[in-house]
Order: C-alpha cells, then structure tokens, then sequence
C-alpha cells in the first residue's frame, strides 16, 4: 500500500528539510512526497530539488501561486499512492505514524479514513508540546470512530484533526472533488465534512506513537485566529446548506445537526463582536459580508455599552477602595 504524502509550499524553504527528513525516517517505506512549490520566492525550489535527487521517493513540482487549495488539488491529481497524506512544509510526521495508521486499515479494509493525535510547538521550545495552537493545551480535538449522522455530530461541533493528521483513500479524496477553492482557513474543515456527506467511515487511531506536530508562528497567532472565525462563520453558513439537502440521514438527526450548528454560529458571532477589534474599520466590513450589516451596527452599539459599563464599574471600585485604604 503506497501512500502519496502531498506537501504545499510557500515561502517555507527554511523549514522544508525538516518536514522532509520526518518522512525518511518514517519506519513505513512505501510512500511517494509530492513537493508542491507554490510560486515560492526563497529557498523552497532549492531545497525542494535537493531532496528530489537525494531521495528518488521525493518529487519536486512548481506550480503559478494559486493557494493550498489548488496546491493540494494538484497534489492530488499527480499521486500514484492508494492513500494520501496531507502535510504542511512545516510540520512534521512521528516515525511511526503512517505505518500504525495504515496497520489499522489492513485491520478494516472498509475504513475510508484514519486521525491520530496532534500536537502543537514553538521553534524557540521545539520540546514543549501543547494541545492548541494558543499554547494553553485547550484540548479541542473530538476523538471518535463511526460514520454519518454520529460524524456529522462531531465535524459541526469541531473540526477534525489538523491537516496533517488523516491519512484517507484516494479514492474518497476523489470523489469528494478535493479542495474548495476560494475559501481560507477552513477548507480542510470542509473537506473532511464533504468526506462523511460522501459516505466515509472514520476511525481515531489511539497510540502514543502515532502524531503529528505543528509549527506555530507566534507573532501571527492572533490574527490567525480571528481569520479563522472569519472562516468559521462562513463555513456554518455552508454547512446549513449542505444540510438542508441531504438525505443520508434521519429528519429528527438532521433537525437536531442544524440547531447545533445554527447555535455554535449565534455564539461566534457574539465573540467575535464582543472580543473583536471593535474599533477596527476593517474588522467590522469583513463581519458584513458575513451577517447583516444592521446586525454588525447593533452588536457595535451593544459592544460599546458593555464596554462603558464595564469602564464605569471599573473607576466607582476604584473610588471605593480609595476611600477605604
């Protein structure tokens, strides 16, 4: 069973050697990485076709910047594996990972799709592992095996795994048509939603051996995650839709998948405007192409009498306590 490990890479060169070295040691030998360079202007096409004449497993291709989405796609449309492995020019892949996850499909041949754990770190404390990419190990992961309506339960609620996490069939890559493109941030949470819509059976694969580690860039945290729920936003827009027209589950499931989702949107969107950067004009515009912009004014009002409040109990406390010393 070969697996075709499928890595977009922009602007990455200094990290793609080490992503690259965690799959030669990897102790499963039959894979193929497909180096996909997306317009990179580093050191990515150097390193790239180093290792594609140092390891003839390794494939370098360079393509016009498009996005991971059409990386992966192109990724996809070039693998020679019956399995495939997502992974980012950053991240790495435990040694074992690929052969305990691919021991579990020959254990089940009728699984579409296997994820382990994941784990989070920093270049400066690369020995330092977190369960979130805030670094506050928030255990966000949902751990579950099964397909359909009990996926679905899961997916709404979160999404899966990191990207690097899965390794699923390609012929299940394949027949959901692989990545949306367009979309940024969530597109891997839609892709594994689209799986399970496809009929896909899912397994978590728990063994110590078996994760996958991400980079995480410090400096670009918090906006990354305010992108995210950007995206996140418009993903349960999407998943409403999806929802609504499909028939492979029950009314009274389906009912009870778009309360749950329709709820978790209603609280992001009171986060966002209650923690968001209330006073940013940019902030504010990108929230309109996701809710009503009558809606954004009034969480906008709403936001700013909390914060007054909130000042004004501030400074009477402040009084009080100065008049008691």
């Amino acid at each position: 069973m070969k697996v075709s490990i499928i890595i977009p890479c922009y602007n990455y060169g200094h990290f793609l050697a080490e992503c690259l070295q965690s799959l030669v040691d990897q102790t499963y030998p039959n894979w193929e990485a497909l180096v996909i360079d997306d317009g990179s202007s580093d050191s990515a096409p150097h390193v790239g076709k180093f290792w594609s004449e140092k390891d003839p497993r390794i494939q370098y291709f360079s393509i016009k910047n498009g996005g991971v989405s059409k990386a992966r796609n192109f990724g996809l449309s070039q693998a020679r594996g019956q399995f495939i492995q997502f992974l980012d020019a950053d991240d790495l892949l435990s040694p074992d990972k690929m052969e305990i996850q691919l021991e579990a499909f020959r254990r089940d041949p009728k699984l579409d799709l296997t994820y382990t754990e994941n784990f989070y770190f920093q270049d400066e404390r690369p020995g330092l592992l977190f369960l979130d990419q805030e670094l506050t190990d928030r255990d966000w992961m949902h751990r579950f095996s099964g397909s359909g309506a009990k996926a679905l339960s899961h997916l709404i609620q979160n999404n899966l795994a990191v990207i690097s996490s899965p390794i699923l069939k390609k012929e299940l890559a394949q027949k959901v048509g692989g990545f949306a493109q367009g979309i940024t941030h969530t597109e891997d949470w839609r892709f594994w939603i689209e799986c399970v819509l496809n009929g896909a059976k899912i397994k978590f694969v728990s063994d110590s051996l078996a994760y996958t580690l991400i980079r995480v860039h410090s400096s670009s945290v918090s906006q990354n995650i305010l992108r995210m729920q950007y995206g996140e936003l418009a993903l349960r827009a999407w998943i409403a839709k999806q929802l609504a027209g499909f028939n492979g589950i029950s009314s009274k499931e389906k009912s009870q998948l778009l309360k749950v989702n329709f709820n978790r949107r209603t609280q992001l969107i009171k986060h966002i405007m209650y923690l968001g950067p209330i006073n940013s004009l940019t902030h504010l515009k990108s929230m309109a192409t996701l809710i009503p912009w009558w809606k954004v004014g009034w969480f906008y009002l709403k936001t700013l009498n909390r914060k007054r409040k909130a000042k004004f109990l501030w400074t009477e406390s402040n009084q009080i306590k100065s008049l008691n010393p």
